[in-house]
Order: structure tokens, then sequence, then C-alpha cells
């Protein structure tokens, strides 16, 4: 995928890391128009010089419908910033420097994931976030790259900041690294997920420590006494309260449970990899919780595939929530979170943070609600 570069300062054109890409939410309450100011900005910072991508991909990098794209190239159409013909792509006539800039408050929110790439809740509590912001006169914009999320991101983030100035950010499923660069620098900024140890920011996130301490007493109250915590190798705080509270729920149980964490590379060969090592163990584990729900689908599936029966040879939990699992058979034992609750949270905290600045350093937890499956038996 192409990587969107713009934000013109100070008359001239400033360009973001080749190795990021930047994608302004379009706001809600002007959907068609704030799509075709964003399509004029790509064009306005040379993103795009000859030809725009293709409708289905500028649907899915501006998260809107194909309806309200049309409209949105339509009035370019119109003001003569693009020509098309059916059947053929839409073709830039405009000149980059006839295009007036387009200057917003906006607040910024990086991830390690485009958008298209994110999954149901994300997508739910950025969608609020946007239209409460909107509403505040403030544009919310999404930042993703690789080099915001490696062990020395500082160089990428002093970019970023120079070029951008937003009023505000907002970090999503960030790092150690990026959480002690803002927290040194004092700058507005919401954490979405658990801060590092030692951080000093306003954070709001699942209470991923009580979550797996209950995942582990399901498994002890049905008579699993050799139990495993499968947790991707990301350096998230999130992850690292999990484990913890796995194992507070294994102690629990006494000293004859057998309780441990596993750590793997994030991807379904990495927890694939894992799984056969466990499950080669002459004691091999009766329960496996599983940091992903992707992953969790793939631990099932996994499973299955070497003959080893879900639940009644293996119990599975995710601890987190994807639509996904809804086709799952047999149904998956998950946590779900109440997706309205939790966006509320956010608006709330990103809100006060775009009025009053810097925002008094605090975590605010919610606890989802279990859901059963088959997979747990």
């Amino acid at each position: 995928m192409a990587n969107l570069i713009r934000l013109p300062m100070a008359g001239k054109i400033q360009c973001l890391t080749p190795d990021s890409t930047m994608l302004r939410l379009p706001q809600r309450n002007t959907l068609s128009a704030q799509a075709a100011a964003i399509l004029k900005e790509g064009i306005q910072s040379g993103e795009w010089k000859t030809y725009l991508p293709g409708e289905s991909e500028l649907s899915t990098r501006l998260g809107i419908g194909l309806g309200t794209l049309r409209v949105a190239l339509e009035q370019l159409r119109r003001e003569r910033v693009l020509k098309s013909s059916p059947g053929k792509r839409h073709t830039i006539i405009a000149k980059q420097g006839l295009l007036r800039p387009i200057v917003a408050r906006r607040v910024v929110l990086l991830t390690p994931q485009p958008l298209h790439l994110l999954q149901g809740l994300v997508m739910f509590w950025m969608d609020s976030l946007r239209e409460q912001l909107a509403n505040a006169g403030y544009q919310l914009e999404a930042h993703s790259g690789p080099a915001l999320y490696n062990r020395r991101p500082g160089s990428a983030l002093e970019a970023f900041a120079t070029q951008l100035r937003p009023i505000g950010w907002i970090l999503y499923l960030s790092t150690v690294s990026m959480q002690k660069w803002f927290s040194d620098r004092g700058l507005p900024c919401v954490v979405i997920g658990s801060r590092q140890p030692q951080i000093s920011l306003p954070a709001v996130d699942i209470d991923h420590r009580a979550v797996a301490r209950h995942a582990a007493g399901m498994f002890l109250a049905r008579g699993h006494r050799r139990i495993v915590f499968l947790s991707p190798n990301l350096d998230l705080a999130g992850d690292k309260l999990s484990e913890e509270g796995f194992l507070e729920g294994v102690q629990a149980g006494g000293k004859l449970i057998e309780g441990k964490v596993v750590r793997y590379a994030a991807t379904s060969k990495g927890i694939c990899s894992k799984l056969d090592q466990c499950i080669k163990l002459p004691d091999r584990p009766t329960a496996f919780l599983v940091g992903r729900p992707l992953h969790a689908l793939t631990t099932v599936s996994y499973l299955i595939s070497r003959g080893i029966r879900v639940p009644a040879d293996a119990a599975v939990i995710s601890r987190d929530d994807e639509l996904s699992l809804m086709h799952m058979v047999p149904s998956v034992a998950h946590y779900s979170c109440n997706s309205t609750v939790f966006a509320k949270r956010i608006s709330r905290l990103v809100l006060k943070m775009v009025h009053a600045g810097v925002v008094k350093s605090s975590q605010h937890f919610q606890m989802p609600d279990f859901v059963s499956g088959e997979t747990l038996g």
C-alpha cells in the first residue's frame, strides 16, 4: 500500500518519513466534503501526481463507503481537480501549487498498523472519537509506521512532532520507548492501552490483569492442573499485566497447579511453534489462555489438526474479543468489552486533553464480561 505524504507548513510542503503512513480521518458531520479535502491534501503534498488509487483502496483507507467516496470524487471533478472516464482511473489535472493547503486543529493517533488492518473494537472507539472531536472543532489524523514502534523511535517521533505540531497525541499499542519519549517531554498525550511502569501518562485500557487472573480460575474450577498462558512477545504493558494476573490466579490454586507463561512471536507460525513444543511434553498442558483473539483461532485449529480434541483434551480461552470468534466451531470462550462504555471513556479523556492540555497521569481500567464458549467445556 502506498504511503500517504502530506502536511504543508509555513508555506512549504513537509514530507513524512518514507516508512510511515498518514491518514486524516474525515469528520462524520461532513463526510464526503472532508473526504474530498483529504484527497486534495494527498495531491497537494505530492503523494499522488498523475492518478488516484482505485476506489476500493481509497474507500478502505478513508474508512468510508464507496457511495460517500464517489460523492467526494464528483466534488473534485466539479472543482477541476480530477478528470475521469468510465472504466478508467481518476486522472489528476490540477497543479499542486494551485491547491489551497487545508489547515486544521488536529489530534494525532499513532498506530502500529494501517487502519484497514485494525479490528472491530478499535474501529468502533476510533469512529466515536472522531465524531466527538469533530463536534468540538478538531480533526483526528491516524499515522502508522515501523520507525515509530522500533526500540529507538526518538528520531522518528521528533520529526513527527516538529512537522505535525498537533494539539494532542493518542498512542495505541505503544511501546515503553514511545511512552517514555512522550512522558519525558511533557507533551499532551493519552495512551489507549496500559502504561508501562514508572510512566506518567493518562491511559485507558481493558483490565488485562484481572482478566487473566479470572481465566486461570475458570480453568482451575474445571479441574485443569497444567495450564499455559500464550503471551505475544511485543513489549506491551497490557501483556505484562496479563502475565502477572495469570500467575496470581495459578498460585491461588495451590502447589499442585502447574502454570507457565509461554511467549511467542506474534504470528501464526510463531504460536504454532510454541504449541508444538507444549503438546510434545510428557505431561502436556490441558488448558490454554491465548493473548490475541486471532491467535486463539490458530490455537484451536492447530490443536485439532494434531489430533487433540477441544475441549475434551485441551480447553482454550481467548483473552480478547474479535468478530471472527462468533463464526468459529467450536465456539471460543473469551472476554468481551462493552464497546460503547469503552469509547466514552476514551473520548472523555481525549476531549479533556484538547481543552486543558496535559492531563494528570491516571490509569482507567474497564473489566470486560466473560463469554462462555464450547472451547472451555
